[in-house]
């Protein structure tokens, strides 16, 4: 059987002369300038490159919010250890409390008079000597041996100005280099005599409000000597001062 196809040939339209014409000039200039088309695929290639680039770095900062939304990462990109009179601190505005989950282990001391402390505790100390002061020498908290744990080989006693201001006297064998948490503009380097600096704390962490509160009044002045660690903690920064110099003469 003969098939006829000439029907196709009869049905096919010419295309407008016009159309035709601009075809063929713009097939013309591409073969005759090939750095156009050259050019046309890098800009394309550039603008590719870029929209991905953007997609990355937009990825890149939501993983970097996401990871910075669990506080323990946050607190430690936003900390700064820093040291000041041979003690370390890390500064952060993070409430470290948060960071620590868990139970609390609480501590007591023994409680005893001051003769019977000075005997227990395994080193001999320098206590302040002044007559506007007066030891509270029935009540000296003393931690000693394996229940007491981070406490250990520390001794505490309470002591009131003629004034009628209160202060602590805290004194251990551990060095300050533990890194204590606190607030940026809470600790300075103070000196006490010549051959003495020593670390001023301003405030404290406020537990229910989770911050530092530098306007709570409470000053803490730390300093080493001889192996020992002593801290004095009150209100009134040039009694404790006072206090200080006399422990250390």
């Amino acid at each position: 059987m003969t098939v006829d196809d000439h029907f196709l040939y009869q049905l096919r339209q010419q295309p407008d002369p016009e159309f035709v014409k601009v075809l063929k000039l713009r097939l013309f200039q591409y073969r005759s300038h090939p750095e156009g088309r050259s050019n046309i695929n890098l800009q394309a290639l550039i603008t590719d490159r870029k929209t991905r680039l953007v997609w990355i770095t937009f990825l890149v900062v939501v993983s970097m919010l996401a990871v910075l939304s669990i506080s323990p990462v946050r607190a430690f990109v936003s900390s700064l250890v820093i040291s000041i009179s041979g003690q370390l601190f890390e500064v952060t505005e993070d409430y470290p409390g948060d960071n620590y989950p868990g139970g609390v282990t609480v501590i007591e001391p023994q409680v005893m008079s001051l003769p019977e402390a000075l005997v227990l505790f395994p080193y001999n100390v320098k206590l302040p000597v002044n007559t506007g002061i007066t030891l509270n020498e029935d009540n000296v908290r003393v931690y000693v041996g394996e229940e007491a744990r981070s406490f250990a080989n520390t001794i505490e006693v309470d002591g009131v100005y003629t004034t009628g201001s209160g202060f602590v006297l805290r004194i251990t064998d551990r060095v300050w280099n533990n890194g204590e948490i606190v607030a940026p503009e809470a600790v300075e380097e103070i000196i006490l005599d010549d051959g003495h600096s020593a670390v001023l704390i301003r405030g404290g962490w406020d537990a229910d409000k989770k911050v530092w509160d530098h306007a709570n009044g409470v000053l803490r002045i730390r300093w080493q000597e001889d192996d020992l660690s002593y801290e004095l903690m009150g209100k009134d920064l040039q009694q404790l001062l006072a206090t200080a110099l006399t422990i250390l003469k």
